[in-house]
């Protein structure tokens, strides 16, 4: 397969591929990528996983660099995120046998393609479907594991992402997201694909006025950066399409979205599907975005009798990294157990929230995400985790994005509760959002230590 880099920059080779500090063309990524290789060319590869190679995602220039070196070369790279302090992140590489003096890696200088050689075969992917990229999940549990992906299974999540949400010549993402997570790093990936630019996320202003300035047309987003743009209650006629997920989607959120002509599109996905599995289709209509949409490309989807969602499709990841080798996660029937709760109803997928995330309560069944979803019915983003209790085993906490908890918040809340949930399925207690913990994907097991610090603090006082 001849590389698509080489052939967008043969293509479009003065059209902007990263807009930043510094305006990245088609060619000139080519160009850096070619440097890129020549580096990685000196380094021994006996198979595909001899040396997985930890790469810095603080320059994403120099990350997608490396990656698109990778896929030419046969080398793997590893994204870590950045958020992790050095040594905890480091002390992980090497417990998984990755390399990590590459994290400290510089560019190498890209050479002119002025002269070129007409006899040379243009690059190629040297192999699509052996690891090209591992990134860290942590599910529910906050132990970490490392997805691993090829070129093919990253290429076809483009694919079908862009014949349901064309991202062509002329078109802007707004890069909001890490691209250690997978919803970011297929920003850019989409962005070869289709023949489009990136636009690095300017966080010295508002994400209303970034997106006007710079034309976005384009948005991948979690609900509480949605949130945060709507307040904002600025017109954005440039958007085309923007692309919500990363857990569960208030419906309040999707009908002020939708009120206020937001062109947004309601998905699911996770890193082990290459990000999206599902999506719903350009101008849904109000009802159809209350879902995760339907299966992208040839997806296919199957609900087992706990409810859990299997999948099968060309995005799935190869399986989990261990240290020395790639676990195959599906089962015999050659599903993918996603670990999330669902229906599929007239061929769309409505998400219901983990299996593993439901903990019993004096003898009842709870599970976070019902109570979750009436806090997000009178508009307030809320996490719930259970507590240890000597009385019921365990009962429910929510931490609310709220600037304070008074009383008519507190009653506005006791009515939804009382109106849509049986009362043993009530937050013991009502928590304001930690400053340290990120909206973005949060840590329920941190939000959990928190709630029993609080809870111990509380006995002693």
């Amino acid at each position: 397969m001849i590389c698509p880099l080489f052939q967008r920059s043969q293509q479009h080779p003065n059209s902007p591929y990263w807009i930043g500090a510094q305006i990245i063309t088609f060619q000139q990524m080519h160009q850096q990528v070619n440097a890129c290789v020549e580096y990685l060319n000196t380094i021994p590869l006996t198979q595909p996983l001899a040396m997985p190679l930890a790469i810095d995602s603080t320059d994403p220039i120099a990350l997608m660099a490396w990656f698109w070196a990778a896929a030419r070369t046969g080398q793997c790279i590893v994204i870590p995120s950045t958020k992790d302090p050095h040594d905890i992140r480091d002390h992980m590489l090497n417990s998984m046998n990755i390399r990590i003096d590459s994290l400290s890696w510089t560019l190498p200088i890209s050479l002119s393609l002025h002269h070129k050689d007409p006899h040379k075969d243009p690059p190629s992917i040297v192999t699509q479907h052996t690891p090209l990229c591992m990134l860290f999940t942590s599910g529910s549990s906050g132990t970490p594991k490392v997805v691993v992906h090829s070129f093919s299974t990253l290429w076809h999540s483009a694919q079908f992402s862009h014949n349901n949400i064309a991202f062509s010549h002329g078109d802007r993402w707004l890069q909001s997201l890490f691209l250690w997570h997978i919803g970011g790093l297929m920003i850019p990936i989409r962005a070869i694909f289709g023949g489009a630019a990136v636009v690095q996320k300017d966080h010295s202003i508002s994400m209303g006025d970034q997106i006007s300035r710079d034309q976005i047309s384009h948005l991948s987003m979690v609900p509480t950066q949605l949130d945060d743009l709507l307040k904002e209650d600025c017109a954005l006629p440039s958007l085309k399409a923007v692309l919500i997920g990363g857990g569960s989607i208030p419906s309040a959120l999707v009908s002020s979205a939708y009120n206020q002509h937001i062109p947004i599109h309601t998905t699911y996905g996770m890193t082990e599907l290459g990000s999206q599995l599902s999506t719903t289709p350009p101008n849904s209509d109000r009802t159809t975005l209350q879902s995760a949409g339907s299966p992208l490309g040839d997806w296919t989807i199957t609900i087992d009798d706990r409810e859990e969602i299997l999948v099968q499709g060309s995005p799935l990841f190869l399986g989990y990294w261990n240290g020395s080798n790639i676990e195959d996660p599906r089962d015999p029937n050659g599903d993918f157990r996603t670990g999330d709760r669902g229906s599929f109803i007239d061929g769309k997928l409505y998400p219901l929230g983990r299996v593993d995330q439901m903990f019993i309560s004096g003898g009842e069944n709870i599970y976070p995400e019902e109570i979750e979803d009436v806090f997000h019915q009178i508009g307030i983003f809320a996490i719930v985790v259970p507590i240890l209790d000597d009385r019921y085993g365990h009962r429910p906490v929510a931490f609310l994005r709220v600037s304070t908890l008074d009383s008519d918040i507190e009653r506005t809340i006791n009515t939804a509760m009382h109106t849509h949930l049986p009362k043993f399925k009530h937050p013991d207690h009502l928590l304001l959002w930690p400053e340290e913990v990120s909206t973005y994907k949060p840590s329920r097991r941190h939000l959990q230590d928190i709630a029993g610090m609080w809870i111990t603090e509380q006995r002693f006082h």
